[in-house]
């Protein structure tokens, strides 16, 4: 990464010329660039059923998809998002209407999951609907590497032990062990029921045996939530006992245990600094103004000079991780700081066209447990939900410079946990 200096005479530079599509609205700002950040789209459970059969009553269903794969219902969700992503850049002008995109306007990049590989696709086959595919890069496949823009596993050093039990401590404040129980969580009794809802038929290891019983709901509260988003009917979503209500009334046995596992200040600067890291290079790079000189390339950009739209597919803990660096949050549904399939953080350069000068403007987009469930056509008419967020440096409400951001964003990163270099990436294929 380029110190501050660097950072602040970049700003000054000009934009590499834009397609005659770009809008001209007359003394308005004018998108001239969109980077999303999104998890991808449903799938199943990540345990074995044979482990979470244990917590339960009666079997976990079975899926028609290895475990952690794109569900068929979930891609026709994510086609339908990608169409609403077209609509939304075309009513700004930052793609046409109708039309093939090239590689130098859109670059995809994604994890190594199938899931993520197989979102990407299918939302650009939403977005870019008789198009060939656009090539979806992700890193070069290598035994036991990830990617450390989504997993800081394996390319940093994890952070001591004692300094995250210390911060965890104090966020539980006085008393720890309501944080978990059934005393601070009453929505675990529901849920207990549900799982096994004939005392004479207990589970094998009820969740309210365990010592923190919140620690053992919070996921299968989401693997149920999956069950209903994946559009099965309702007699198959928790063996028939979970329908919307009742999935509002337990999501936040799931939202209060991630994100406090994800949020924290030392998890999310240690966890988020690289992808964020690359999520400045990627928007400075964007934001280089014209003045007759060919724009440069940004070392560790994602993307080409040029490019218009940048979609990164990655995982909920990625957003919440960005969501705390930044410091972020977000309430669609009533739940606050929610990640569910295909939820996205969606950052966008404005720029003035009498200024020049660029403005930043980040938002939170999702489409809502029903739109997911039912995989409905979305428009602009039928939106997804959408939460307009003030990032670092700026005020709610108002307009926020790109460079106070950009400053901003950058105090907040931890060097020690920014690989200023990209791995090699290839062009991954469809993995089924």
């Amino acid at each position: 990464m380029r110190n501050f200096l660097v950072v602040a005479l970049l700003l000054t530079a000009t934009l590499v010329p834009a397609q005659s599509y770009l809008s001209k609205n007359h003394g308005k700002d004018e998108l001239r660039f969109t980077l999303i950040l999104s998890r991808h789209g449903v799938r199943p459970p990540l345990s074995a059923a044979a482990m979470l059969n244990l917590h339960s009553a009666d079997p976990w269903p079975a899926w028609e998809v290895p475990l952690g794969y794109l569900t068929p219902h979930g891609g026709e969700a994510l086609r339908q998002m990608g169409a609403y992503m077209r609509q939304d850049l075309a009513r700004n002008g930052l793609l046409p209407a109708t039309g093939c995109p090239s590689s130098s306007e859109v670059y995809l990049y994604a994890d190594t999951d199938e899931r993520n590989i197989m979102s990407t696709y299918t939302t650009l086959s939403g977005l870019a609907p008789g198009c060939d595919p656009l090539p979806v890069n992700t890193i070069v496949p290598t035994a036991g590497v990830h990617d450390p823009l989504f997993s800081m596993s394996g390319s940093f050093k994890e952070p001591g032990k004692e300094m995250i039990a210390a911060e965890r401590l104090d966020a539980l404040g006085k008393d720890p062990a309501a944080f978990y129980s059934l005393a601070g969580n009453p929505e675990l009794k529901e849920f207990a029921s549900i799982l096994a809802p004939d005392a004479a038929h207990p589970a094998a290891k009820p969740i309210l045996d365990d010592p923190r019983p919140l620690s053992a709901a919070s996921s299968m509260v989401e693997d149920i939530l999956l069950e209903y988003v994946d559009g099965k009917p309702l007699p198959e979503v928790g063996w028939g006992r979970v329908d919307a209500p009742t999935l509002h009334r337990l999501m936040p046995l799931h939202t209060k245990q991630f994100t406090f596992s994800t949020r924290l200040p030392v998890t999310a600067r240690t966890q988020g600094s690289n992808l964020m890291a690359h999520i400045l290079d990627t928007l400075e790079q964007a934001a280089q103004q014209r003045q007759g000189k060919e724009a440069k390339p940004v070392p560790g950009a994602l993307g080409p000079v040029g490019t218009h739209l940048v979609y990164i597919s990655g995982h909920d803990s990625n957003l919440c991780y960005i969501g705390g660096l930044l410091g972020l949050h977000w309430t669609a549904e009533g739940l606050t700081d929610d990640t569910p399939p295909d939820s996205q953080i969606v950052f966008e350069l404005w720029q003035n066209p009498k200024s020049k000068q660029y403005s930043v403007q980040v938002h939170y987009r999702a489409q809502t447990i029903e739109q997911l469930r039912t995989a409905e056509a979305l428009s602009l008419a039928n939106p997804p939900a959408d939460v307009k967020l003030t990032p670092p440096g700026c005020h709610a409400g108002q307009s926020c410079t790109f460079s106070a951001f950009d400053y901003a964003a950058h105090t907040l990163l931890d060097p020690a946990y920014v690989k200023a270099d990209l791995l090699p990436t290839h062009n991954a294929p469809p993995v089924r």
